[in-house]
């Protein structure tokens, strides 16, 4: 969302996800599960992907504006865990924000939680290609800072910094989502093991997560078939 003086709200969504927000929000946001209203909001800009925001929006009751300010931020659909789930980088400070796609366990130990409309398959497409964007950016700073001043000095070069949902906070991208690609390889690949599980939202969920001396400190909760799809997709029902 963004907030400004004169009152207008925009609210940004993905496109990809667009027919998800639209729909059955009442069972999409959880609302019916606590009995609780679906707040009524519309979408006024709905982010295509790798999409850099500059302000003002475009509408359709309105005029085009003569000039715009880049806002420095990036949209990046990383749909899997929810099909709305999106991602946003920050250029100026070089950090990368992906809400509920990931992140370590913290204290409390909570898992990636993945919902019934969740889809493991493009959840692992997406954050491999957060990945690259990472290690690319990564790259591009390396190169800049290899160029020395007048005075000799070279540049320590900037790293991209990730914040998740929940407890995980100005991690290094790369080595998260490294940690993160070897983990889920392991998961899908039944190496490690159910650690608990669950009848919720009217399915059977499960709880992956290392229980060796040297763990990944991230689990995964999600409905068994979801875990059942992705591994037919990759061979290793």
């Amino acid at each position: 969302m963004h907030f400004l003086r004169g009152g207008t709200t925009e609210i940004i969504a993905s496109a990809a996800g667009r027919d998800f927000i639209e729909s059955d929000l009442e069972h999409h946001g959880i609302f019916d599960d606590i009995g609780r209203p679906a707040p009524y909001y519309k979408v006024t800009k709905w982010a295509q992907a790798f999409e850099r925001l500059q302000l003002p929006f475009e509408h359709k009751d309105s005029n085009v504006a003569s000039s715009k300010t880049d806002l420095g931020i990036t949209i990046i659909h990383t749909v899997g865990h929810t099909p709305d789930e999106l991602a946003w980088y920050d250029h100026g400070e070089m950090h990368l924000y992906v809400g509920d796609s990931f992140y370590h366990e913290g204290e409390d130990g909570m898992p990636i939680i993945f919902p019934g409309e969740g889809n493991l398959i493009e959840w692992i497409f997406s954050m491999q290609k957060l990945a690259v964007f990472v290690r690319t950016l990564n790259a591009r700073a390396a190169a800049a800072a290899e160029v020395e001043d007048a005075d000799g000095w070279v540049q320590v070069p900037r790293r991209v910094l990730v914040s998740c949902a929940h407890q995980t906070t100005s991690v290094d991208g790369a080595e998260i989502l490294a940690e993160l690609e070897k983990f889920s390889f392991r998961v899908v690949n039944k190496q490690v093991p159910v650690v608990s599980e669950q009848q919720w939202h009217g399915e059977l969920f499960c709880t992956w997560r290392e229980t060796t001396k040297e763990r990944t400190p991230m689990s995964i909760k999600a409905p068994k078939r979801l875990m059942e799809d992705v591994r037919e997709f990759f061979g290793h029902s």
